[in-house]
């Protein structure tokens, strides 16, 4: 029997050994990310305390959560007047549960047609966030705002990204 016969025939369970490895891995991966997804999940709270304090334009929230260090919010801006709105900012003030401000951000609503509605989301990290109170900002508190103040962050950001483009790599 010549070395090349013994050599295929052994070849067999070796690759069954491999794709066994290779199952036990992508389990594993698949679980691990599973765990993890619904484990960050549980780490966000919802924010129950928000208050709206103008009526002009509309502003409702769709979604409202913070963990110990960052949270996300989610919603819609709508023109409820007959003129177009111009250059007005947002102001999101978030406070902590014994009521001390932990920051502000803007959002930008650019130009709203009337009965126009526009989505908003954005990421902020700010620590043990409880409630939120949104208003429309001046001009003056735009142009006195910082930088951080008016960055708005993404709420998956560079590494959720990354991973759903991995995880649709190997699943699609």
């Amino acid at each position: 029997m010549p070395y090349m016969d013994v050599w295929m025939y052994n070849s067999r369970p070796r690759m069954k050994v491999f794709l066994c490895y290779l199952l036990i891995f992508v389990a594993f991966f698949i679980f691990s990310d599973v765990m993890i997804f619904f484990y960050t999940k549980s780490l966000y709270k919802p924010i129950e305390n928000y208050e709206v304090l103008v009526t002009t334009p509309q502003i409702t929230v769709t979604l409202a959560e913070a963990s110990n260090v960052n949270g996300n919010l989610k919603g819609a801006i709508k023109n409820n007047t007959n003129e177009t709105m111009e250059n007005q900012y947002i102001k999101f003030e978030f406070y902590s549960p014994r009521d001390v401000k932990m920051g502000t951000k803007y959002v930008e609503v650019g130009t709203l047609n009337p009965e126009e509605e526009k989505q908003y989301e954005f990421g902020f990290k700010f620590d043990k966030v409880s409630s939120v109170k949104i208003s429309t900002a001046t001009a003056e508190e735009v142009g006195s705002a910082t930088t951080e103040e008016l960055e708005i962050l993404p709420t998956f950001g560079p590494a959720g990204l990354l991973s759903a483009i991995i995880l649709g790599y190997f699943f699609l």
